[in-house]
């Protein structure tokens, strides 16, 4: 982590040559400490030099307007080295060793697809064994090849047609409105507001005219389309015997170019009733695992806080600390928040969406030299340039924030000074591990601060992404806290920052011990 507001000032003097040998070696530590840093930095360089090349461009046009002024004129040459300041710049200081091309391995994370690539959501999996890119529930789709060896998916278009796909299946996403099957059975069940979804197959064009179909691709050139209800439009390469539209009850086999006509059997499809019946006892199975685990957690040593979010009355602003020896004031109250389903139809959770939401309680026990925080988080949009997971003991020596920052990164800040300054915490940063692709799905997150070690590390879904050595051991001081928000720091410090989190939290746990990773490993395995 770094100040960027500091980082702003310090680059903003070096474009300025107004650099002190101390600045610049303080520049060159933040460049060299966060690959967030280089980011900011190129992209001032990118607009200095812009900015400049504007400025000489405007120049030489009013030069040139002045005949008398002609001689002003700056050569071409100077100007195309002007405008290349911000490659220039970032040589200037030396950090040129450390190419952008060339990043720590676990800050290769793929960028997300824009929003406007994505063209349908992942709404069930069933028994899914992934060929390529897995996909988890909730997830928006990207345009592109969907690949499964066994298992079902339900597929919700943005056109609102909803396709159920049948393992092993290839199928490509074109848009919201037509994908191409190679492989694989589908059914397609297309409302009114969907009509013209459209599914192809080699020179086979089938599009909806308000019905219900299936097709189911065998190979190269082997083709069947059932129709269920309503109407298609079969459109392409056809015979002239062929039938251009195939009504309820019928359907076609195309077979090495061969048109039969067959009649429809939806028999040979999954049923979309039983398939959602299927996962509606796939997600209670989860829900029962979960909770026979659950009952092991909050047995574990140094366990001081365990919130399961079960049970949750409306209106009532208890969330009972559930950890077996939880001191009896560490109960949360609830403030604002309301409760959600979480993981599974039947898990509870709470949702934070407003400003003031949060849970406050108090971590009994004094000083601790280590803690280990974990929780399940669905992030819903990170709207906050702080985005609060967890934060404890304010304004005090051990202090700690645990959030996100507006571009997905884990931050842990420890206070090991007093001083409202920059350098008084400890901290860490991780890549980026939330994108816009991440929003509304599950994900488990841990911190550990081990203070006897004097390491800090980050985990995500159990795999750890970040560690970093702590320069100060302070201790880290339990008591009054806050899930999903923070309390301002001394009143004298008015920086009007908002730091609340919007999503929803479904378990939570503090232990005053650095869990192993394989511990931490095993509280995703639920």
């Amino acid at each position: 982590m770094f100040d960027e507001t500091r980082l702003e000032r310090l680059i903003a003097a070096y474009f300025d040559q107004e650099l002190t040998a101390e600045e610049k070696r303080e520049l060159e530590e933040m460049l060299l400490g966060s690959s967030r840093a280089r980011e900011i930095f190129q992209d001032r360089c990118d607009w200095h030099g812009l900015a400049r090349e504007w400025g000489l461009q405007s120049r030489t046009e009013r030069v040139m307007a002045d005949p008398a002024a002609e001689k002003k004129v700056i050569p071409l040459a100077r100007r195309a080295w002007m405008s290349a300041a911000g490659i220039a710049a970032c040589l200037a200081l030396g950090w040129w060793l450390l190419p952008f091309g060339k990043k720590d391995p676990k800050e290769l994370v793929d960028k997300p697809a824009t929003s406007g690539s994505h063209v349908a959501t992942l709404g069930q999996a069933l028994d899914v064994q992934w060929e390529g890119t897995n996909f988890s529930e909730g997830s928006p789709l990207p345009k592109g090849w969907l690949k499964i060896a066994k298992g079902t998916l339900r597929l919700d278009f943005y056109s609102g047609a909803r396709v159920i796909l049948e393992g092993p299946a290839s199928l490509e996403l074109l848009s919201p409105d037509l994908a191409r099957l190679e492989k694989g059975k589908l059914t397609a069940k297309v409302p009114p507001a969907a009509q013209g979804f459209a599914v192809l197959n080699e020179n086979l064009k089938v599009v909806d005219r308000g019905t219900e179909f299936g097709m189911n691709v065998t190979g190269e050139k082997a083709c069947e389309v059932h129709v269920f209800d309503g109407k298609v439009e079969l459109q392409g390469d056809l015979p002239a015997s062929a039938k251009k539209d195939l009504r309820e009850g019928n359907g076609v086999a195309i077979r090495q170019g061969k048109w039969e006509a067959i009649t429809a059997n939806r028999a040979t499809f999954v049923d979309p009733a039983s398939f959602l019946k299927a996962g509606a006892r796939e997600t209670e199975a989860k829900w029962e695992t979960w909770r026979s685990a659950s009952q092991e957690v909050r047995k574990l040593p140094d366990l001081k806080v365990y919130f399961d979010f079960e049970d949750i009355v409306p209106g009532d602003s208890l969330l009972q600390n559930k950890a077996q020896d939880a001191a009896a004031g560490s109960h949360g109250t609830v403030v604002g928040c309301d409760p959600l389903p979480g993981r599974w139809t039947r898990k509870g959770a709470l949702g934070f969406a407003r400003t003031s939401d949060r849970v406050r309680f108090r971590a009994e026990g004094g000083s601790v030299p280590s803690v280990t925080m974990a929780a399940w988080v669905r992030v819903d949009s990170l709207p906050q340039d702080h985005n609060a997971i967890f934060s404890m003991a304010p304004t005090q020596i051990g202090e700690v924030h645990w959030k996100l920052d507006k571009s997905g990164r884990l931050l842990l800040g420890l206070r090991a000074d007093k001083a409202f300054a920059f350098d008084s915490w400890e901290r860490l940063e991780s890549p980026r591990v939330v994108t816009p692709q991440d929003f509304g799905r599950w994900i488990h997150f841990a911190t550990v601060i081990d203070g006897t070690a004097g390491v800090m590390k980050h985990f995500v879904n159990g795999k750890e992404v970040a560690s970093g050595p702590m320069k100060r051991r302070p201790a880290v001081q339990l008591g009054l806290a806050n899930l999903g928000n923070f309390d301002p720091a001394a009143p004298e410090q008015k920086d009007g920052i908002i730091r609340s989190f919007n999503g929803r939290i479904d378990e939570f746990a503090l232990f005053t011990r650095a869990l192993s990773a394989s511990e931490i490993a095993s509280l995703t395995a639920k």
